[in-house]
């Protein structure tokens, strides 16, 4: 699919700030000179294209007053898709990925984040897919926040 002005221009400013307003996309519209109808139909078609994969919130589990971690397994390559079922069926798992490593010395191939309203819950859900799995799961705790932002520069007005 190739990217038209309109196409960039809308992508350049989904990245951020997304309008809390009870018409998000009309008031982008507004924003990028175009029409409601126009814009909800360009981000379809682009997600529909695999453009981008999401158009969701990120929210910040620690200010809301829970807690997460990121957990990694070491999953026989012919169980990846029931183990990765049962992760995926917990509400609190944000993330879930498969990472061949090359470090031999990090033989973990299964990647989620995982969060709960307190560390005890987290420990016990932890337990819970060892136990359904038969596999253990490493928990790997923050011990220092780095946030990073990313925002591609999509559209720079041409």
């Amino acid at each position: 699919m190739e990217l038209t002005r309109e196409d960039k221009k809308i992508l350049h400013r989904l990245q951020s700030n997304f309008p809390l307003t009870p018409h998000p996309f009309r008031t982008l519209a507004e924003e990028l000179g175009l029409e409601e109808s126009e814009v909800l139909r360009r981000t379809r078609a682009m997600a529909e294209k695999g453009i981008f994969r999401r158009l969701g919130p990120i929210i910040d589990t620690h200010e809301m007053g829970n807690t997460a971690s990121l957990m990694a397994m070491r999953v026989p390559e012919g169980r990846i898709e029931e183990v990765s079922r049962t992760i995926n069926a917990y509400t609190g798992v944000s993330h879930n990925y498969l990472r061949k490593g090359k470090n031999k010395e990090i033989p973990y191939n299964v990647w989620f984040t995982m969060s709960a309203p307190n560390k005890q819950e987290l420990v016990r859900l932890i337990k819970e897919i060892e136990e359904k799995t038969g596999l253990e799961v490493r928990n790997l705790p923050t011990t220092k926040k780095f946030k990073i932002g990313v925002k591609f520069n999509i559209y720079s007005g041409e």
